[in-house]
């Protein structure tokens, strides 16, 4: 199973505590109360929604990184089979061809995120 790693900061919100009290007289902030959807104007003791209450949290620009290859991955995978199935119901001429590119792609691809060397 592939290992994942995150770089987590302390977070400054709720200062690593995991509890917003960031709101006029140690009441939870709105941008927490609106994070858990609850309506209202004063809570107390709502979980962090910076840090979703562990006290600590990982930058957007890095969960970002991590998502946009698989993501992409997976979205060329898939375009690439719709462009198969269309061009064999339309039977062009150009499929053998395409077919060969295709299947050479999406094998790259796989073998990619399926090897099993440990990237450390």
């Amino acid at each position: 199973m592939q290992e994942v790693r995150s770089n987590l900061y302390p977070c400054r919100h709720c200062e690593e505590t995991g509890v917003c009290k960031t709101g006029l007289n140690g009441s939870s902030c709105l941008a927490c109360a609106k994070y858990h959807e609850l309506k209202g104007k004063e809570f107390v003791g709502l979980a962090c929604g910076t840090c979703g209450g562990l006290g600590q949290s990982e930058p957007m620009t890095e969960r970002l990184n991590k998502r946009t290859k698989p993501l992409l991955a997976m979205g060329i995978v898939f375009l690439v089979l719709i462009f198969v199935f269309v061009l064999a119901l339309i039977k062009n001429p150009h499929f053998p061809e395409f077919l060969a590119f295709a299947g050479t792609l999406i094998g790259s691809v796989t073998a990619f995120y399926f090897n099993s060397r440990n990237n450390t």
